[in-house]
């Protein structure tokens, strides 16, 4: 087991047992990606719209931006690789090409041997030299992925897929379960249940977390974030600024690139 964090990257290899537990397995989004390499355990994981019961030699690819968490029996022990980096690590071909992908790729045993080279490598190399080798193995590792998107069979709900790009689509106009109910003609606590049922997250915690990671994004390219905060509609720069600085606390990794 390893836990390395140095500059933009975050990489740990992690067990939980049941009198152990490492985290929270709650629902988030941030701004990075962040690659699962399911080892063994009993977990459903959710991102977005799409939920899977992990199987050994599973991988779950989490673009910056998309609500995910884990449902877990720690009944036996859960063992995974987890890697967080950067948008700013991976060339943005790359990056569209993997989010139009999916979240799931099965039977990746075949690149166990690259996630096993990681216990070896944090024991032999200095920080430096431990940033540049997971990160060139990564992106190997992601360029496979590209080439070869295996993806289970796993639930789905239309709806919430539908809502969501909704409010990808419109990220930058108001939203409000008003224009939500006049979209999909629906009540607005049908939308306000079914949305909380599958995402776990109110609807509109949801929208306002969009727009802060879509405002983010347009920061790091060079806006001025008083700029940002009235593109993303925020009736006030200082609603804004509460918001923003709580989300990069969140984000430490990401923060790098401010």
């Amino acid at each position: 087991m390893f836990y390395f964090l140095h500059k933009n990257i975050d990489f740990a290899h992690k067990i939980d047992n049941p009198s152990s537990p490492t985290e929270d397995y709650f629902k988030h989004i941030h701004g990075f990606n962040e690659i699962l390499y399911f080892v063994r355990g009993q977990v459903k994981y959710t991102v977005e719209s799409e939920t899977l019961e992990l199987r050994e030699g599973d991988l779950v690819f989490i673009p910056s931006g998309k609500y995910h968490f884990a449902t877990v029996d720690l009944s036996v022990p859960y063992e995974r690789y987890v890697f967080k980096f950067s948008d700013s690590l991976v060339p943005e071909y790359m990056r569209e090409k993997l989010a139009n992908n999916g979240s799931f790729y099965s039977n990746c045993k075949k690149y166990e041997v690259i996630f096993n080279q990681f216990d070896n490598y944090f024991k032999q190399y200095s920080d430096n030299e431990l940033y540049t080798l997971f990160m060139c193995e990564t992106i190997k590792l992601l360029v496979s992925l590209m080439h070869n998107p295996l993806h289970p069979a796993k639930t789905h709900n239309s709806f919430i897929e539908s809502v969501i790009a909704y409010i990808d689509s419109n990220i930058r106009k108001p939203i409000t379960m008003q224009t939500l109910s006049d979209e999909f003609h629906y009540s607005k606590s049908f939308i306000t249940v079914e949305f909380k049922r599958q995402m776990k997250i109110p609807i509109m915690q949801y929208v306002r977390s969009k727009k802060i990671i879509a405002a983010h994004h347009m920061i790091l390219s060079g806006t001025k974030k008083h700029e940002a905060a009235e593109m993303f509609g925020f009736e006030t720069y200082s609603t804004f600024y509460r918001a923003y600085k709580k989300f990069i606390e969140l984000n430490e990794i990401d923060s790098y690139d401010i």
